[in-house]
C-alpha cells in the first residue's frame, strides 16, 4: 500500500460528521447555498460532505462551518474541547438569551424563563433521603409551568 492511499484512508469522512452537519444545517433551516455563503464554502462541497462523498475537511473548513451554524466545533466533530475553548456563559445566558428550538420552534421568553427555573431547581435539589420527595414536587411544579409556557 502506498503512502498516498494511507493518508487518504485516514481522511475519510466519518458518518457522524456528515450526519451532524446535515442535522445542524436543517435545524437552522439553511440551504446548501445559504450555508455556503455564511461559511464561505462552495455549496456543492457541503452537499458532498453531508453525503460522505468528499473526504474529511480540514480544520479551517470545519471551523467556518461551525461558526456559520452557530455551534461549537465539538458539536460537529467527536473531539474533547480544550478547556480554554469551553463556553464561559452562565446557564441563564445560554437558556434565556440564545436561540434554540423546542419542538421545532423558537420558545417564547416565558418558556425560556420557565426552562431556566426548572434547570435551576434541578441543580439546587439535594436529592437525599426525605428531600427527594420535596425536591420531586418542586421539579414537577417547574415542569408543569414550563410545559404550559410552551402552549
Amino acid at each position: 500500500m502506498n503512502q498516498q492511499t494511507t493518508t487518504e484512508d485516514k481522511r475519510k469522512i466519518s458518518r457522524t460528521f456528515a450526519q451532524r452537519l446535515c442535522y445542524y444545517r436543517q435545524v437552522r433551516n439553511l440551504t446548501y447555498q445559504q450555508l455556503g455563503e455564511l461559511a464561505k464554502i462552495d455549496a456543492g462541497y457541503i452537499h458532498k460532505l453531508e453525503k460522505g462523498i468528499r473526504r474529511a475537511p480540514s480544520y479551517p473548513i470545519i471551523k467556518n462551518l461551525a461558526q456559520a451554524l452557530n455551534v461549537h466545533i465539538t458539536d460537529l466533530v467527536d473531539i474533547d474541547p480544550l478547556e480554554e475553548d469551553l463556553p464561559t456563559k452562565s446557564i441563564q445566558e445560554i437558556l434565556v438569551y440564545n436561540e434554540y428550538l423546542i419542538r421545532g420552534k423558537l420558545p417564547t421568553m416565558e418558556a425560556r424563563e420557565s426552562f431556566l427555573a426548572l434547570v435551576q431547581t434541578l441543580l439546587e435539589s439535594e436529592w437525599t433521603g426525605h428531600s427527594k420527595h420535596v425536591d420531586s414536587i418542586k421539579i414537577i411544579s417547574k415542569v408543569d409551568a414550563f410545559l404550559k409556557g410552551l402552549n
